[in-house]
């Protein structure tokens, strides 16, 4: 569907899994291929055509998981700048860094025409 909307923050592993497995039943595919994008995170895309990283075959919500795990403990995802919501803001509650799932307008992410989503970290706020 053309009008997709999806935008999930959470922490820990089988909330992960929860998210994953509604994204992907939303856009009705399994991940073929992946990519890093300074601003968006890592981005889950249904095709191989211009894919900069393929994976090793048809990847489902469960197959993924630690992959995507993986991915939001590396350098890359480390080093993503954090903005918005997404922000550890410093208050004087607690801070917790987790994940946030989302696709942007058109179900696309960024200029990835063919996202299943993107997937970044992002920090849960807890209050006092």
């Amino acid at each position: 569907m053309d009008n997709r909307i999806f935008n999930v923050n959470g922490c820990g592993s089988q909330f992960l899994l929860e998210a994953l497995r509604l994204v992907f039943s939303q856009s009705e595919r399994q991940a073929l291929s992946w990519e890093h994008h300074p601003e968006h995170g890592m981005i889950l895309s249904y095709t191989r055509d211009g894919a900069k990283n393929m994976l090793p075959g048809p990847m489902s919500a469960e197959a993924i998981l630690s992959f995507v795990e993986t991915y939001l403990k590396s350098d890359e995802a480390q080093r993503l700048r954090i903005t918005g919501w997404d922000i550890d803001p410093g208050h004087d509650g607690d801070s917790v860094r987790g994940w946030r799932i989302y696709v942007e307008d058109w179900g696309h992410v960024g200029s990835c025409q063919t996202a299943i989503c993107g997937i970044r970290p992002a920090y849960m706020w807890m209050g006092k």
